[in-house]
């Protein structure tokens, strides 16, 4: 299951394990999408290669994206090969929307699944 976890310092830093708040709180962001990996009283969510344990309050569900973190993509305008990044959920337009890096660079662009081949 795959969703958002719009927290804040503001929510309680009640509602992140206590080992885990310091990491967590380079995450905050409403748009990232996390992979819930495991729910036993409060859930781990994985960001790329990091995870953490939550309390379900503020998690919200999206659609599972087309790709994952890691995954080699190609770009449709020239066929040049990238990795996703980064996992995010444009609200308004109810879509994924992924950052890339090409040769190890990150790209500022933001990329929606029609620019991938």
């Amino acid at each position: 299951m795959w969703g958002t976890y719009p927290w804040f310092i503001e929510d309680g830093v009640d509602l992140i394990h206590p080992d885990d708040i310091d990491a967590f709180k380079k995450e905050v962001s409403t748009c990232k999408v996390f992979e819930c990996i495991e729910e036993k009283g409060c859930i781990t969510l994985r960001y790329n290669d990091k995870q953490y344990r939550v309390a379900s309050k503020l998690f919200n569900p999206v659609p599972t994206p087309k790709y994952n973190f890691g995954e080699i993509v190609k770009l449709k305008k020239n066929g040049e090969e990238a990795t996703i990044t980064d996992i995010m959920w444009h609200y308004d337009k109810r879509e994924h929307y992924y950052f890339i890096a090409i040769k190890n660079k990150r790209k500022s662009k933001r990329y929606v699944e029609s620019e991938f081949l």
